[in-house]
C-alpha cells in the first residue's frame, strides 16, 4: 500500500544509516498495518468533527430504566476501561523490557522515560493550577471569576495539546506495535482498544469546554495528526526513537487509564467492565503474539 516514493526514500535512509555505522531501522509495515494506520488516522479525525453528533447520540440512548447494564453510555465507557486496563496489564507492562534493551542513550532508559512522561502529564495540571491561582492573586478579591475563566481556558488548551500530542505518538508508534502481533485478530483487537480510548478522549475533550472544542480542538489535532502520518507512512525514524517515544508514551497511558478509564462504582458497569477484560484476554489468549522484537 506504500507508494514507490516513500519505499525509495526509505532505501536511501537505510543506505545512509548503514553506511555511518547507525543502527537502521525496521522494515516498512506490511499491507494490513498500514491500513489500520489509516483507519485510526481516519476514525480520529472524524471523531473531532462529529464529537458533539455523537455524544448526543450516546446521551440519547441512555437507559430511562436506571439499569447500567442497559445504559449504551455507561456500557461504552465501562467496555472501553475493561479494554485499556487489559492492554495495560498484558502488553503494555510485560514489554517494558523489551523497550528497555534497545532504548539506550546514556543514562535514560525506558523506566525513566516512561517515568518522564507521567510525571510531565500530571506537572501540566499542576502548572495551569499556579497559573490560575497567580492571576487570581494580582487581580484581586473581585477577579476570582475571570481568573477561573482563564483557568478553564489555559486547561483545555494544555488539554487539547497534550490530547494531540498523545494520540500523535499512537499512531507514530502503531505500526511498530502491530508488527509485533502475530494474527490479524490481535491486531484490530489493539486498534479497536485505542480507538475506544481515545474516542472517549475525544469526547471528554467536548464535555470540558463545549464552546472552544469545534475552534481548538479540529485544527490542532489534525495538524499534529498529518505530521504523525507522514512520518509514519515514510517509516524514516530510528527503531530507538520509536521505542523512546513508546517509553514516554506507556507513562502516560497508565495515568491515563489508571485515573480517566477507572470511574467511581456509581459511575460504571461492573459487568461491561468484565466484559472488556475478557474479551481483552480472549483474543489475546487464544492468538500466538509473536515473541521476536
Amino acid at each position: 500500500m506504500m507508494s514507490i516514493v516513500p519505499m525509495q526514500l526509505f532505501d536511501l535512509f537505510l543506505a545512509k544509516s548503514s553506511a555511518g555505522g547507525q543502527r537502521v531501522v525496521e522494515p516498512p509495515a506490511d499491507g494490513l498495518s498500514i491500513s489500520l494506520v489509516l483507519i485510526l488516522f481516519s476514525i480520529l479525525v472524524l471523531l473531532t468533527h462529529f464529537a458533539p453528533a455523537i455524544l448526543e447520540f450516546i446521551e440519547r440512548h441512555e437507559s430511562k430504566l436506571g439499569n447500567k447494564l442497559l445504559d449504551l453510555p455507561t456500557a461504552l465507557r465501562s467496555f472501553s476501561s475493561g479494554l485499556a486496563v487489559a492492554y495495560v496489564m498484558l502488553i503494555l507492562i510485560p514489554e517494558y523490557q523489551v523497550f528497555n534493551d534497545q532504548v539506550t542513550f546514556g543514562w535514560i532508559n525506558a523506566y525513566k522515560l516512561s517515568l518522564f512522561g507521567l510525571i510531565a502529564f500530571k506537572g501540566i495540571q499542576h502548572f495551569c493550577l499556579a497559573i490560575a491561582k497567580k492571576n487570581a492573586q494580582s487581580l484581586g478579591e473581585w477577579g476570582f471569576v475571570k481568573s477561573r475563566r482563564e483557568e478553564k481556558l489555559l486547561g483545555f488548551r494544555v488539554s487539547t495539546s497534550v490530547f494531540a500530542f498523545y494520540a500523535s505518538l499512537i499512531l507514530l508508534t502503531l505500526p511498530y506495535q502491530l508488527g509485533h502481533l502475530h494474527g490479524p485478530a490481535d491486531k484490530f483487537l489493539y486498534l479497536l482498544t485505542f480507538v475506544m480510548h481515545l474516542g472517549f478522549n475525544v469526547l471528554g475533550l467536548y464535555e470540558e469546554d463545549e464552546k472552544n472544542f469545534r475552534r481548538l480542538v479540529p485544527p490542532v489535532v489534525l495538524t499534529a495528526l498529518t505530521a504523525s502520518l507522514v512520518l509514519t507512512l515514510f517509516n524514516v525514524l530510528p527503531t530507538a526513537l520509536l521505542l523512546g517515544c513508546l517509553s514516554v508514551l506507556a507513562g502516560i497511558i497508565l495515568y491515563n487509564v489508571f485515573k480517566n478509564e477507572l470511574p467511581s462504582a456509581e459511575n460504571s458497569s461492573f459487568a461491561w467492565f468484565a466484559i472488556g477484560i475478557f474479551v481483552f484476554v480472549s483474543v489475546d489468549s487464544f492468538t500466538v503474539r509473536s515473541l521476536i522484537h
